[in-house]
């Protein structure tokens, strides 16, 4: 966040002075590595302003100081040219590449919010859709209650039908039962007074003819 804060300000600093035309003294140097520790060594290379090294001892005595490069070349430079931290334009650049992260971040950030927002509006898309389909569901289950009480009580109603069906079978039964105890009845009767006949007819067979002898001598 530091190193964000001092680009930001480098670059407020840079905008307000490009409003006034100005000229600047140069950064440049170029500082011999030597392959020993005074002037009388040969120049293995000449470093730019700003070049990185690693430090590995300090002659306080030559003033020197022995680094080496980046591509392993090991050497010595005077100590008063070097610097424990980056110059300005080595800062610049540092901060240049910090606020190019932050901007690069700053979109990542800003490509999530989007991703973020959609998903946000995909869930509550998906939660509209899932209360329809609580509400179809709970009209569903209202609707399979009511079949289930229609069930009940058509089913109910048919457990009474069935006990009337069989009380009237019961009923039927008894009636013929009777009828046909009412038809064994009527024959023994029809057959008593069959008989009853007979036994009249048998008798007025005989009866009358002595009635009539009777009256005629009576008569004579």
């Amino acid at each position: 966040m530091k190193k964000f804060l001092i680009a930001l300000s480098l670059l407020a600093t840079a905008a307000t002075a490009a409003a006034v035309e100005k000229r600047y003294v140069t950064d440049t140097l170029w500082l011999q590595l030597r392959s020993g520790p005074s002037q009388e060594f040969r120049i293995l290379k000449a470093l730019p302003s700003g070049e990185h090294l690693i430090f590995i001892e300090e002659d306080a005595e030559t003033g020197y100081t022995k680094v080496q490069t980046d591509k392993g070349v090991e050497g010595y430079v005077l100590t008063r040219f070097l610097e424990m931290e980056p110059i300005a334009k080595e800062k610049l650049i540092l901060a240049n590449r910090e606020l190019e992260k932050v901007k690069a971040e700053l979109e990542t950030t800003k490509t999530q919010r989007a991703e973020f927002q959609s998903e946000v509006e995909k869930l509550k898309s998906e939660r509209s859709g899932l209360g329809r389909e609580n509400t179809d569901l709970e009209k569903e289950l209202e609707r399979i209650k009511s079949i289930s009480a229609n069930a009940l009580a058509l089913d109910e109603k048919s457990k009474k039908l069935t006990m009337r069906n069989q009380e009237l079978e019961i009923q039927v039964e008894a009636l013929t039962a009777e009828n046909a105890q009412l038809q064994d009845n009527r024959q023994q009767t029809f057959i008593l007074y069959g008989g009853a006949l007979v036994i009249i007819g048998i008798l007025a067979g005989l009866i009358l003819p002595s009635l009539r002898g009777k009256r005629s001598s009576g008569w004579s």
